[in-house]
């Protein structure tokens, strides 16, 4: 069976945001990617169409070859849960969407002959982290803004289905204010401290700047499924004189005192949640997805607990994965596999060597065909230099994972302020990720013992003492750490490359951030790469197996 799944079709009018695609064929997973990366619109809306084009062609098929679509949201799911809404604008919306979606589907299965079918939302988070995590039991929680109709669900996921125990809703009957939402809790106090839209990142780190002093025991306080509060609205009540209204004003003791309140408030409502979970269940393994399930330092506390032996977490946690998800529990569904091999996060567009040789060429570029690429960019960075990655095929999630990555040295002191500044543009507090050989990260990490790898970059951890000045461009403010293991297996180029680069500085450790500037998505093509390369400030770039150097004396 050849199944296609989407997550948003043109024309809808909800709250949804990056649209993707992904391709399954013969219960194998084929290609899955978000449409930013192709439109280069960063969380892209509507159906996507360049994601779509991407996966066929990976493929090897078209539209017409498709047996089954599937789609990861059910238009008419608040019908069952709510029939009155916030506003006029709300039941509007509401009620013309199901239309809307249905037409859209409709002209696409015209076109395809494919049965189409739709998956509630929070299923398809949670297929996407059950069926990827390799458990063949797993309490699975999704958290996030909104699905159709709840924030958080709690499914169990046993011998290959998903069964859905509780979940919280968004809204209560009637309630024309709050949205109970563990993720716009946390997306609200980002837009209080006017850290950007989608900038629930910069809280998370934020937070290690600051203490826990301030009584969140009424916006953000979970105690289990039925005894929560949960109201946004309560922050700018109790907080107002706090505000930061200007986004390039200070950073007070009091906005970083204020994160770090909420970031423990979520720490401690979903520990309690997966506590629930284990109490109900006695299943000690954990899987988790919704863009909440981004927040390292959460997932780190969870892993911590005594009820807790593992712990999966989906590296296209956000709504960009629910494709993923979609494409998964259709092959199921159909009964072509329960669960696939997911060792790696590698499944967008890679390009040849001849490819991105023809990019250079028309760019009009000084390059060099490099005999060692992993070599020459490992004495790059040991020396100083700031090098673009550009490598096999792009990553899925918000995350660099080593093909398409900033790499530097964390051994220098202000090489973190040099890539802040030149390249991402963006705050000099935010912190940066090391990469690190699997096999080498109990020597320099502590707390790693229940997982062993960490290879989506999605627990946090501390450096150990001893490596805390010698690495200081990857040690955050409170010793943390955000890692990212890699194995041979995993990413064999990217292995080879820290291997090279411990050879030079002694440590097989790097700095790894997202290849792109501040404002756009992470690059997907050769010509995205050049582009970024040169209008920011890079040393060098490894592409392929050609070498750009900006400096040819260095």
């Amino acid at each position: 069976m050849k199944v296609l799944a989407i997550n948003q079709v043109s024309g809808i009018i909800t709250w949804q945001h990056d649209a993707a695609a992904a391709l399954a064929i013969d219960g194998k997973l084929i290609a899955t990617a978000e449409e930013e990366r192709f439109n280069r619109l960063r969380h892209a809306k509507g159906y996507p169409h360049q994601a779509v084009e991407y996966c066929l062609k990976a493929g090897g098929i078209s539209l017409q070859d498709i047996d089954l679509i599937v789609v990861g949201y059910k238009p008419w799911s608040f019908l069952t849960r709510f029939s009155i809404q916030w506003s006029f604008r709300g039941i509007l919306s509401r009620l013309t969407t199901p239309f809307i979606f249905s037409s859209r589907l409709k002209e696409l299965q015209k076109m395809s002959g494919a049965k189409v079918v739709y998956l509630d939302h929070h299923l398809c988070h949670a297929a996407s982290a059950y069926r990827c995590s390799g458990f063949e039991e797993a309490n699975v929680l999704t958290i996030d803004g909104a699905g159709e109709t709840e924030s958080f669900a709690f499914y169990v996921g046993k011998k290959g289905k998903l069964k859905r125990v509780w979940d919280i809703p968004f809204a209560k009957f009637f309630d024309t204010n709050a949205w109970r939402s563990i993720g716009h809790v946390y997306t609200s106090l980002t837009s209080f401290l006017n850290l950007g839209v989608h900038g629930e990142g910069k809280t998370m780190g934020l937070a290690s700047y600051g203490e826990p002093r301030f009584d969140f025991s009424t916006i953000l306080n979970i105690k289990n499924h039925k005894n929560y509060q949960i109201d946004r609205r309560n922050i700018r009540k109790f907080y107002a004189t706090y505000e930061r209204k200007d986004s390039k004003s200070e950073l007070t003791q009091e906005h970083k005192d204020l994160a770090a309140s909420l970031q423990k408030a979520l720490e401690n409502s979903i520990v309690n949640l997966a506590r629930e979970a284990y109490e109900k269940t006695g299943i000690r393994n954990f899987a988790l997805a919704g863009g909440v399930a981004l927040n390292c330092n959460t997932n780190s506390k969870l892993l911590e607990q005594d009820f807790c032996d593992g712990l999966f977490i989906q590296p296209a946690s956000n709504d960009g994965g629910i494709s993923l998800g979609a494409v998964l529990e259709g092959v199921s569904m159909v009964g072509d596999a329960d669960h696939i091999e997911f060792t790696n996060a590698y499944w967008g567009p890679s390009f040849t060597n001849d490819e991105i040789e023809k990019v250079l060429k028309e760019s009009k570029v000084e390059y060099k065909k490099s005999d060692n690429i992993e070599a020459d960019t490992a004495e790059l960075v040991a020396s100083g230099k700031i090098v673009g990655w550009f490598q096999g095929r792009m990553e899925i999630g918000p995350r660099a994972l080593g093909n398409r990555t900033i790499l530097a040295n964390p051994c220098i002191d202000d090489m973190a302020d040099q890539v802040n500044i030149n390249i991402k543009h963006r705050e000099v507090w935010r912190p940066f990720a090391p990469s690190i050989t699997v096999e080498d990260v109990g020597k320099y990490f502590e707390g790693v013992e229940k997982v062993k790898e960490s290879p989506f970059m999605l627990h946090t951890f501390y450096v150990k003492n001893q490596y805390r000045n010698i690495l200081p461009s990857i040690t955050h403010v409170d010793g943390s750490s955000r890692i990212q293991t890699v194995s041979q297996k995993q990413n064999p180029r990217y292995y080879k490359y820290l291997k090279e680069l411990e050879k030079r500085t002694g440590h097989p450790i790097t700095l790894n951030t997202s290849f792109n500037d501040a404002g756009e998505p992470i690059v997907c093509t050769p010509r995205d790469a050049v582009r970024c390369y040169f209008s920011t400030g890079f040393d060098a770039l490894a592409i392929g197996d050609f070498l750009l150097v900006k400096n040819l004396n260095v």
